[in-house]
């Protein structure tokens, strides 16, 4: 009776995690116009300019404000880059980068 219950046990959980994979991902858009992909890219292009050109100004290229916009910069690059190489990336990431303030 004991093996039954564990087998039975072990089918349930390999068919559950099994059912999240075949799922896919959610909230992503599966596809995306070249016209919305290319308008998002230049969007995020312009705040990615607008953090790196601050970066050059008085206070903001000095101390923690200048790591945060190094980091920042970087993130919105990586963004960029995954976006023009095709590669899935939800909407709430796009939109948290684009609303978030440049310090």
């Amino acid at each position: 009776m004991k093996v039954r219950t564990i087998g039975v046990i072990s089918f349930i959980s390999v068919a559950v995690s099994v059912g999240s994979i075949w799922a896919g991902p959610v909230g992503v858009q599966r596809s995306v116009s070249s016209d919305q992909r290319a308008a998002t890219v230049a969007e995020l292009q312009v705040k990615h300019d607008q953090v790196t050109r601050q970066m050059l100004m008085p206070p903001y290229n000095k101390g923690p404000i200048l790591i945060h916009n190094m980091d920042r910069a970087s993130q919105l690059k990586d963004l960029i880059n995954r976006i023009q190489s095709g590669q899935p990336v939800s909407p709430d990431e796009i939109d948290q980068q684009l609303q978030a303030p440049i310090r």
